[in-house]
């Protein structure tokens, strides 16, 4: 006879076997991006924390990111496959961010929340980035999240065990880096805001000391970390943290940055929270701190506009999961009529503007800016809009006008549903084929390059030529485009970077200096006008590839006169 507890099992073992089907679709999505070239920052990772380094240089940040990956790189080696850490701590935070949905709303929820976690292109980005904002962060933050609600729900032995372990994960995650200390703020915040109604005082002095104290503890902590992390010289890294105290805003960098980290995110998902009411985000609501408490670090308080912005803000997928998983599923609940209607005419006009892809598109140069200003205002959006960044990804190009299209559209049904709110559950139906379009086309054009050209691929051959060409000794590197690859091969001579805020001069004295091999592979574009590239066409091209939008270019400029501005 079977009994209550064995159907109980069942079923138990029934979801998690679920959960391991959306682990596996989360892992092969990525599968083919593991092996992409390590860009810029992300490179430096596995030199710096392999043991046989001996040059001293190490992670300015807290100790437990170099211990993380220098443990890892044990395992999966000091090399490309450097990509299999984050992509292991996105799927343990897969698991984590099911469990967390599961139990302060339903399964529901946290299917939808997983399969976002899975499908968003910000998700995938994350997961394949070599760093610690995208997924090891996000780890300790879900950890903590966690602990915390248990904290709320629990009496007597286990809720000392919770907040035991609610201190551990909040320290851990701080000791990974410190801007951790958004999510702790997060956390904290939350706690207070449920009890503003009945804190004394006394509670309110008892709790500005338990905070002063813990941010001590915290100073002392992280002063104490070389000894048990000797690699760990908290020195260089307030010398590291100074660039960002030190206001030197560039208003403009931010600004792009704060758009490209939208672009990622996807109108889908940025602009889906509000369709819903304050009520629907009362259990979550920590998630709301977390958000202006990281605007707050990232934009006011801090310069950092000399940083990358967009991988930092790669914490909006988070909360942008859990926000979105509730309101799809309320959007169901009970389900509306003409439900299928809008998602065929949503799937409709989603394929419209996949094939608009298909229209001549115009690559802009990444500078003068003015030239992007000019065909956005004339609405002439047939063009590409270059993606990259200092820890990646490699280059690749997007259509604008399919991004634009996809924003309006979705802000229109926003305000279609504010308008009408009878037509809040249809308009999510409608925008949801578009939101899977708008970030499947992101994740195939990192991946793949179907519409616009793969960097990745155009790197492989170029480096393959570099090194069988006996002539060729040493090669500077246009954006650092493919530049770990050349360095492995030991023919790299250092990275080219194109920006009218640098010295013109010293380009000039450099070109005249190196006259040897350059590889240019433009993404983004340089400008024809520029002398970077009248430079270069007065060298010899001995290697070009050609994919889509994208060209591959080796110059010998051995022989070039020198150049002057």
């Amino acid at each position: 006879m079977i009994t209550m507890q064995q159907v109980k099992d069942f079923f138990a073992k029934k979801e998690w076997f679920f959960v391991a089907c959306l682990v596996l679709v989360f892992i092969l999505i990525r599968l083919s991006g593991v092996h992409l070239p390590l860009h810029q920052d992300e490179y430096k990772w596995p030199i710096v924390v392999n043991p046989a380094n001996t040059s001293g240089i190490s992670i300015p940040h807290p100790p437990l990111s170099e211990f993380i990956y220098r443990m890892a790189g044990e395992i999966v080696g000091f090399n490309v496959n450097f990509r299999f850490v984050p992509l292991f701590f996105g799927s343990i935070n897969l698991i984590l961010l099911f469990y967390l949905v599961k139990s302060l709303f339903g399964k529901k929820e946290a299917v939808v929340a997983s399969l976002i976690w899975i499908f968003s292109y910000f998700s995938v980005l994350a997961s394949l980035m070599v760093d610690t904002d995208g997924e090891i962060l996000p780890f300790f933050f879900l950890l903590s999240l966690i602990a915390y609600y248990k904290t709320r729900i629990s009496t007597g032995r286990k809720l000392y065990i919770w907040m035991a372990l609610l201190v551990i994960f909040c320290i851990l995650g701080f000791m990974v880096k410190v801007s951790f200390i958004i999510a702790i703020g997060a956390i904290v915040a939350d706690f207070l805001w449920d009890r503003r109604k009945n804190i004394t005082k006394k509670e309110a002095l008892k709790y500005i000391g338990f905070g002063v104290l813990a941010i001590i503890a915290l100073a002392i902590l992280l002063a104490a970390a070389h000894f048990a992390f000797s690699f760990f010289d908290l020195s260089k890294a307030l010398v590291y943290w100074e660039h960002f105290i030190i206001s030197k805003r560039d208003w403009f960098q931010i600004f792009i940055q704060c758009v490209k980290a939208l672009l990622y995110s996807s109108p889908f998902l940025v602009l889906l929270p509000f369709f819903g009411e304050k009520e629907d985000f009362s259990k979550v609501r920590v998630f709301v701190f977390f958000l202006i408490l990281a605007f707050i670090f990232y934009i006011v308080l801090f310069d950092f506009s000399i940083g990358a912005l967009d991988r930092y803000f790669q914490l909006l997928i988070l909360p942008l999961s859990v926000f979105s998983s509730i309101i799809i599923v309320k959007s169901f609940e009970p389900k509306p009529a003409r439900a299928k209607e809008f998602l065929l005419l949503g799937s409709a006009v989603a394929l419209i503007f996949i094939l608009l892809q298909s229209l001549p598109h115009f690559v802009p140069a990444l500078h003068p800016k003015s030239e992007w200003i000019s065909r956005v205002i004339s609405l002439r959006w047939n063009f590409v809009y270059p993606f990259s960044g200092g820890s990646g990804p490699l280059g690749f190009y997007v259509s604008f006008l399919f991004m634009a299209l996809s924003w309006i559209v979705t802000f229109c049904s926003l305000v279609l549903a504010k308008i009408k709110p009878n037509y809040k559950t249809l308009s999510i139906m409608f925008l949801i084929p578009i939101g899977v379009a708008y970030n499947g086309i992101f994740i195939e054009e990192y991946l793949v390059g179907l519409w616009n050209g793969h960097a990745p691929t155009l790197v492989t051959h170029a480096v393959e030529f570099i090194k069988n060409d006996s002539d060729i000794k040493f090669v500077t590197v246009y954006n650092d485009n493919g530049g770990n690859e050349i360095m492995d091969i030991g023919k790299y001579r250092k990275r080219l970077y194109f920006d009218p805020k640098l010295n013109q001069q010293k380009k000039v004295r450099s070109f005249n200096e190196f006259k040897e091999y350059y590889f240019v592979l433009d993404v983004p574009r340089l400008d024809p006008t520029s002398f970077y590239q009248k430079y270069f066409d007065s060298c010899q091209i001995v290697y070009s590839e050609v994919d889509k939008k994208m060209t591959s270019i080796i110059y010998d400029c051995r022989s070039a006169p020198d150049i002057s501005l």
